[in-house]
């Protein structure tokens, strides 16, 4: 794909971003719904999981790759239907969640924010410089901030991230240690 077509996809993708975070905080219905879904942990385990194209795309330096990556990450919170028996922890947990962020703009969200857009930049800039010992620095603290964040705003629930966080910082590294193995095999 050329330069151009890519950074056209990307503005695509960025838009379909604000559309999504537009109607997802100004129309309620859609907000419940997705929270409904959030409540199913398969979304819990897939959002982690995403990271690893958003790592990709910009090792590949695709700007539309890391875009889609993170609506990707966005969405996945309601792809799966809400579970028939939704884990206590993670329903405390959500309900705190949800609360901040129905209190619009906050102190507290608007910190939230800017931390999940600073670290998905120093991911993706970490492995788009191609190195991979600071991407997987940068991911490590992306987890372990987001486990410090879930125990002191849900002191009772927060710790029902951790298993989340720390299996997919797991898979990350252990998928990047293997591409690098490999790649330095075929040398």
């Amino acid at each position: 794909m050329s330069r151009q077509a890519d950074r056209l996809l990307a503005v695509v993708f960025a838009m379909l971003i604000v559309a999504l975070l537009f109607v997802f905080f100004t129309h309620q219905p859609f907000f419940d719904w997705a929270f409904e879904r959030h409540r199913n942990t398969a979304s819990w385990a897939a959002r982690p999981l995403l990271v690893l194209p958003l790592c990709y795309f910009a090792w590949r330096r695709s700007l539309a790759g890391i875009m889609a990556s993170v609506l990707a990450i966005l969405s996945s919170m309601f792809w799966f239907p809400p579970p028939a028996e939704p884990n206590a922890e993670v329903t405390e947990f959500l309900a705190m969640e949800r609360s901040l962020l129905s209190q619009g703009w906050t102190v507290q969200t608007a910190f939230g924010a800017v931390a999940v857009i600073t670290y998905c930049v120093a991911l993706a800039a970490a492995f788009w410089k191609r190195s991979w010992l600071l991407g997987l620095i940068v991911a490590a603290a992306g987890a372990l901030l987001k486990m410090l964040w879930s125990v002191l705003f849900s002191p009772e629930a927060g710790h029902a991230v951790f298993p989340f966080a720390l299996g997919g910082l797991a898979v990350l590294i252990v998928i990047v240690l293997a591409i690098r193995r490999f790649a330095s095999q075929r040398r």
